[in-house]
């Protein structure tokens, strides 16, 4: 995020690899409404407020054909970021310190990411971040912006309004925080509003408590944290000449109930209803170019082109043209191989034949019960006689317990996990008394091929 080089550089916000900007979740959306981005192991992807480039990194590394390129204002988060990439040898990532507003020209890109920056910087900053992903933005591309959205965001800035009255005269960061949380525990103590209110005040008050100290700095104490109706955001997005692509959560794209019908065809009013309906707060939309042309109702027919994933999990309320046995066999065997993508091809012999398999996906995938992939995740999926983590993920591991996986997904080792994935160098033969944590890592795309 950027809003002030001393706040960042005074409160280091912890960032991690976020699945949602990944150019595979990007170029899938894309794809599947008629687009046809640029391939994964060959893009060049910009992210404007990457902080330490923790986002930024593992893709650089895992794939090594694409160009990827991080700007912040804050110098110090990015000098951490440069230090790493360094060590790691990754001659495919540049991080910069920089303003946004005085950016010139940065050449084209085929994604752009900006994530948990629009709602916190002020309105000509906005509008700027705007104006250079148009600028930068390849024929082709996506854009990733993030912010914070109404109706749903009211409850957080009615507590984000008390805070920031609770701590309005103390300007240490650390106190700043404490103070807060302890307000927060005193409102949550004092249990003294009716009813109607009590279960969403325990909520969000939970919600805020469970925050690590410098997410709740920057994202609730910070000067500015603005929230903005999706309608609005469109129209900002159109005054630079994009458009509403989809949106990063895929499953929020579709309405399986037909709960919208009497909203309209217009995609814009659809999805502004669609955040009245669910209350939605935050949200991680695509943006393209005005003049592309996009297929806004895509079919089963379209599930050829796509890899999959889920995990195992009870599906209630879904009715598909297939067998509810060949749903269980497809879901199945989604969820042996999560978090890794399975082909389609590979997910036939389970649904009997292919019609069958593209009705259950396509009921899977609009239901939010599977993501699309258009990348098949390189790693090694088996323990072989001498294993290797991969170099990031070592590293990683010799800094703190979190590692990113293949899929670039954060994960959490515990120590006898992060002992052994320090070993994994392709030297060694394992222990046998090793041997589940090493199938727990190979199955997470922990492992290296």
């Amino acid at each position: 995020m950027i809003v002030s080089d001393n706040e960042y550089n005074k409160v280091r916000y912890s960032t991690l690899p976020s699945a949602s900007t990944h150019p595979d979740r990007l170029a899938a959306v894309a794809t599947l409404f008629g687009m046809t981005p640029a391939p994964v192991v060959d893009c060049r992807l910009i992210e404007l407020g990457c902080g330490d480039g923790a986002n930024l990194i593992p893709m650089a590394y895992h794939l090594p054909g694409s160009g990827f390129t991080g700007i912040d204002l804050a110098a110090e988060p990015i000098a951490a970021g440069q230090e790493m990439a360094a060590d790691l040898g990754l001659g495919n990532l540049r991080l910069e310190a920089a303003d946004l507003m005085d950016l010139g020209d940065i050449g084209e890109f085929d994604y752009v990411i900006a994530h948990g920056v629009y709602s916190w910087v002020p309105a000509p900053v906005r509008d700027r971040l705007l104006a250079i992903a148009a600028a930068c933005l390849a024929p082709q591309g996506v854009a990733f912006i993030s912010y914070n959205t109404l109706p749903g965001r009211y409850v957080r800035q009615m507590f984000r309004d008390m805070m920031l009255y609770h701590t309005r005269g103390i300007h240490e960061p650390a106190e700043r925080v404490e103070e807060a949380r302890k307000f927060l525990q005193w409102l949550d103590e004092a249990r003294a509003v009716s009813a109607p209110w009590a279960a969403m005040y325990q909520d969000e008050i939970r919600n805020l408590l469970a925050k690590p100290p410098d997410s709740l700095y920057h994202d609730d104490l910070a000067g500015i944290a603005d929230s903005v109706y999706f309608r609005d955001f469109a129209a900002h997005a159109r005054k630079h000449g994009l458009q509403y692509l989809g949106d990063a959560d895929l499953q929020a794209m579709f309405d399986p109930l037909r709960r919208l019908d009497s909203v309209g065809d217009d995609v814009i009013e659809r999805e502004q209803y669609r955040d009245f309906l669910t209350a939605r707060r935050f949200r991680q939309t695509l943006l393209c170019r005005a003049e592309v042309v996009l297929d806004r109702s895509p079919g089963p027919e379209r599930m050829d082109e796509f890899f999959f994933s889920a995990p195992v999990r009870k599906l209630e309320g879904v009715r598909v043209t297939a067998q509810d046995e060949a749903l269980e066999r497809v879901t199945q065997a989604m969820g042996e191989c999560y978090p890794l993508p399975v082909a389609f091809e590979e997910l036939v012999p389970y649904a009997g034949d292919a019609a069958a398999l593209r009705d259950i996906l396509y009921t899977l995938v609009t239901g939010g019960f599977a993501d699309l992939h258009v990348f098949d995740f390189p790693c090694e999926e088996t323990v072989t006689e001498r294993p290797s983590a991969s170099r990031l993920v070592r590293y990683e591991a010799s800094r703190g317990r979190y590692v990113t996986s293949a899929c670039h997904g954060t994960l959490e080792l515990d120590d006898a996990a992060r002992r052994l994935v320090l070993l994994l160098d392709g030297s060694r033969a394992p222990a046998k008394e090793d041997r589940a944590i090493l199938e727990w890592l190979a199955r997470v795309g922990l492992l290296e091929a």
